[in-house]
């Protein structure tokens, strides 16, 4: 339903986008109106920040290209071959600058239309003109959407990306990692392929909030930066622990340890749930007693299983330690995470000392 969702506004949002800047070209009764409706839905995106980036992208790149195209129309002759080798120069010149800087990749377009289009140097500099104020409104419109139809800040959008990838961390904790199962390790493969891409959207949405920022659009509490490096930590500390899971626990401590962390592993992921739905509805984690009890019996079954006095040979131990090793960090990437939501929250809901 999200991802349906997401879909349909996307297409509410481009349409209204299209549609307005149609009735206003007409009404200004612009020459070539279908430039300012194609800026506006080029520039409709999913978020506010994306389509604000997008918007200063294609200012940039019609400003530049319109100035270059205007430039190099006046210095070369009104013939067929001058005109051939200003748009060589022209496109040539601002290829390279959009090769270093991307948001100047319409600035060829915008050259080379206003070059083919206007044979000579008074239509060109009407031509340019025209250009850009037909570009200028069309963004204008674009953002204007964006802010009024269905808005979502990217502020928002990476909460949801986040929650996602807490639901991922807790469906894998949900795995049975012994033994050998093709189906299950394809189950998991997939599961971490979406982290991996949620992951890699957060660069972009850190861009995008900058942008909202910048532009007093948005003033969320979401600081990209930690979160992202929260979230990084807790899933390095997950994978320690799956690591673990797949080595057989030596038969002299299996049984007593069973229960231990069976009970801990439904606890995180009852936690990292708890984190995702906090961070969605901006409020602070609830009380996180159920996971600290839970790792407290596992260390007690832990120190149990040495104090009974059974002989433990060196492998024994050093899986032990690894183990509570593992589930240290595990508990302690949690509480650094739930401080982090807690510190996004909108609202206080009193005391959130937790995990």
């Amino acid at each position: 339903m999200h991802v349906d969702r997401a879909i349909w506004l996307s297409g509410l949002r481009t349409a209204a986008a299209g549609g307005l800047t149609m009735i206003v070209a007409e009404a200004l009764a612009l020459p070539q109106g279908y430039w300012a409706v194609i800026s506006a839905v080029i520039i409709i995106q999913n978020r506010i920040g994306a389509s604000l980036q997008a918007a200063a992208s294609r200012v940039a790149g019609t400003l530049a290209g319109g100035v270059v195209g205007f430039a190099v129309a006046m210095v070369t002759p009104s013939t067929p071959l001058g005109s051939l080798a200003g748009l060589v120069v022209a496109v040539g010149v601002l290829g390279m600058m959009a090769a270093r800087y991307p948001s100047l990749r319409v600035a060829p377009v915008t050259a080379a239309i206003l070059l083919v289009s206007a044979p000579s140097h008074v239509d060109v500099t009407i031509s340019a003109a025209h250009r850009m104020i037909e570009i200028l409104i069309g963004c204008g419109i674009g953002v204007l959407v964006s802010l009024t139809v269905a808005p979502v800040r990217s502020d928002t959008w990476m909460r949801t990306q986040a929650a996602e990838i807490l639901s991922g961390l807790a469906t894998l904790f949900g795995f049975s990692y012994s033994g050998k199962d093709d189906g299950r390790d394809a189950d998991i493969a997939a599961v971490n392929a979406t982290l991996d891409e949620n992951f890699r959207s957060f660069s972009s949405l850190t861009q995008e909030i900058a942008e909202e920022r910048a532009s007093h659009i948005s003033h969320g509490g979401v600081d990209p930066e930690r979160l992202r490096h929260d979230l990084r930590g807790l899933r390095t500390s997950s994978t320690l622990v799956f690591r673990l899971a797949r080595l057989t626990p030596p038969p002299v401590i299996a049984d007593a340890l069973a229960q231990p962390v069976a009970d801990m592993r439904d606890a995180v992921r009852a936690a990292l749930l708890g984190l995702g739905a906090s961070l969605t509805a901006r409020e602070a984690p609830p009380a996180g007693g159920a996971l600290e009890q839970a790792f407290n019996a596992f260390a007690a079954a832990a120190q149990g299983v040495e104090a009974r006095g059974v002989t433990l040979d060196a492998s024994v131990i050093a899986y032990l330690n690894n183990l509570s090793f593992a589930l240290e960090q595990l508990q302690h990437s949690i509480a650094r995470l739930a401080d982090c939501v807690s510190d996004m929250a909108d609202t206080d809901v009193g005391a959130t000392r937790r995990f």
